[in-house]
This record gives structure tokens, C-alpha cells and sequence, in this order.
């Protein structure tokens, strides 16, 4: 392996990677494969615990990763407009574009893809299919800067505040995006984590096997059972963690050394936020050229011909995009 990798830590490569595939190529084709909506719920009934777990997971990461990179607060540290010009260029012209398409195709109200353009959606209704998450991270990204630093009690204490601050703000919006609450908390343990522990427990493999094991039981218990709300938050939680650990054992086994799969995992990570943004026009563009009756033929085309041009498309628009943004 090259000595320029050495240091990449593949555990997130695989985390994204698998998190977007799950809910682009998996969760979201049942709205297309199956096209009224009751009967997509069915198919799916357990699924959004794991769902909620791999979006929780894609948020952690995003969290660790900056709060590993960034630290603020000091002469010689980050500086924050620096911070948010390379945060804010590198996801909101994509951003922009996407919920343009999507509205021009009606995929999204212009209601509600303005709220979401002005980030006002995880407070107010209607909510935009799929582009709810980008306001949500951007918000994480905004206060990422007054929780990154140097002090673990000052990381502790300005995070938990926020969490405080968020959880308030159910009483002054009533129509507050849960998942804005939620998944908000995972970016904030993962940036408050980052410089003190790398979440791998080298001694405690034992545990770490108990804790997958345990979360697999919780799935098919949500799958055959009917859950409330906090039991379903809980378990999605643990899947945080479980679906971690299972990506440490995929990444030791996938990259020990360079092959074709070890970089289609590392391809697939860098596209998967263009991905996240414009799958739903590919999807569109898709069925405009073939709508298969069939439900067995429906997914063999979207998953097998239309979601891996949808990933090669989407790598070549990040690395464009990027190579032009860093050409200005």
C-alpha cells in the first residue's frame, strides 16, 4: 500500500460507502419499485432503524473527521472563516443545483425547497424529500467552530449546551425535524470524541462482537414487533456503534492491500454526497428511458444498470466540481 495511505483510516471509507448505497440504492428505490407509497411502507416495515442508524453513522463520521482535522481557538489554530469557506464551497453550489433540479422535475414543492435552501427546514413544514439532510448539516457544520477545541471540558460543556439549546427549540417550533435532533447529537459526540479516542477499543474485541451481535437481534426484534418512538431511537444508537465495529472488521480485510475493490469502497465514499444530491434526477432520468412493469425487473435495471452509472456519474461531478473550486 502506498505510504501516501498509511495513515487513512478505511473504517470510513466503508461507513459512507455503505450507508449511502443502503438508503439510495436500497430504502429509496422502494418509492420507485413499488410505486404507491402504502405498499413501499410494507416492504419495508423494521427497516428504519437501520436506516436511522446509517444516517446517524454518515453524521458521526462527517463529526470526527472535522473535529480530527479542525481545532480552533488560537493564534497559531484553524481559522474559522477558512473553516467555513471550504465547508460552505465544497457542498452548497451542488446543494443549490440539486434542489433546483429537483424542483424543476416537481420531485419537491416550492415551498418547501425554499425553506430548505434557506435552512429553515428542520424547523418549519413542509419538509423536502431526501434534501432535508443538507440543512441539517450545514447547521452542524455552523457550530462546529465554538465546540472544536483545544480543551476536552470546553468540548464537553459547549456541545452539551447545544444539545440543550436543540432539544429547547422543540417548545419554540413545534414542528421541529426529529431527525435534526437526533442526528445533530451524533455529529456533536463524534466532533467532541475525535482528538481523544479513535472509537476502536483494541482490547475490548470481545465487546465490540457483543455489541454487533446484540444490534442484529434489535433489527429483527424491530422488524417483528412494534416499537414506540424512544425504543426505536435506542436501538438505532446502538446500531451507530455495532455498524462501526463491523466496518473495522470489513476494513482490515478489504485493505490490506490495494485492489480493485479497495478503491471502488474508496470511489464510492468520495461520491456519496454528490450521489445523496442527484440520485433522485438520475432516478427520474432513468424511468423516463425505460419503466419496467415488473418489480423483479424494475430493481434488476435501477440497481443493477442505473445505480452504478449513477455512482461514476456522481464521482466525476465531486472531482470536477472540486478540481475547479480549488482552481479559484
Amino acid at each position: 500500500m502506498r505510504k501516501d495511505k498509511m495513515n487513512r483510516d478505511y473504517r470510513f471509507d466503508i461507513a459512507r460507502a455503505a450507508a449511502m448505497t443502503y438508503v439510495v440504492a436500497f430504502i429509496h428505490l422502494f418509492g420507485y419499485v413499488y410505486n404507491a407509497k402504502s405498499a413501499a411502507h410494507d416492504c419495508i416495515q423494521g427497516c428504519d432503524v437501520l436506516t436511522a442508524s446509517c444516517l446517524a453513522l454518515f453524521t458521526f463520521v462527517s463529526g470526527y473527521l472535522l473535529g480530527k482535522k479542525y481545532i480552533f481557538g488560537g493564534v497559531e489554530e484553524g481559522s474559522v472563516w477558512q473553516f467555513y469557506k471550504k465547508r460552505l464551497l465544497r457542498i452548497i453550489p451542488l446543494f443549490l443545483l440539486s434542489a433546483f433540479v429537483l424542483w424543476i422535475i416537481g420531485f419537491n414543492n416550492t415551498r418547501a425547497t425554499i425553506q430548505c435552501v434557506l435552512c429553515i427546514s428542520p424547523f418549519l413544514r413542509p419538509r423536502p424529500w431526501t434534501l432535508w439532510y443538507i440543512p441539517v448539516i450545514l447547521i452542524c457544520y455552523l457550530i462546529t467552530p465554538i465546540v472544536s477545541r483545544k480543551n476536552f471540558l470546553w468540548r464537553l460543556i459547549s456541545a452539551s449546551v447545544i444539545i440543550i439549546i436543540i432539544l429547547a427549540l422543540g417548545y419554540v417550533f413545534p414542528d421541529i425535524d426529529w431527525r435534526f435532533q437526533y442526528y445533530s447529537f451524533f455529529y456533536l459526540v463524534g466532533l467532541v470524541s475525535a482528538p481523544y479516542s479513535d472509537w476502536k477499543f483494541e482490547k475490548a474485541s470481545i465487546l465490540k462482537w457483543i455489541i454487533a451481535v446484540l444490534y442484529i437481534g434489535l433489527l429483527v426484534i424491530a422488524h417483528y414487533f412494534s416499537l414506540n418512538v424512544i425504543l426505536k431511537r435506542l436501538f438505532s444508537g446502538i446500531g451507530v456503534f455495532a455498524l462501526l465495529f463491523m466496518c473495522e472488521g470489513l476494513a482490515k480485510m478489504v485493505f490490506r492491500k490495494d485492489n480493485v475493490i479497495s478503491k471502488m469502497v474508496v470511489d464510492v465514499s468520495y461520491a456519496s454526497m454528490a450521489c445523496y444530491l442527484f440520485h433522485r434526477f438520475f432516478f427520474w432520468l432513468a424511468e423516463l428511458l425505460l419503466n419496467p412493469t415488473s418489480h423483479g425487473l424494475k430493481w434488476l435495471y435501477m440497481v443493477g444498470f442505473v445505480f452504478p452509472i449513477i455512482i461514476v456519474l456522481s464521482y466525476y461531478i465531486q472531482f470536477g466540481y472540486d478540481k475547479l473550486i480549488n482552481s479559484l
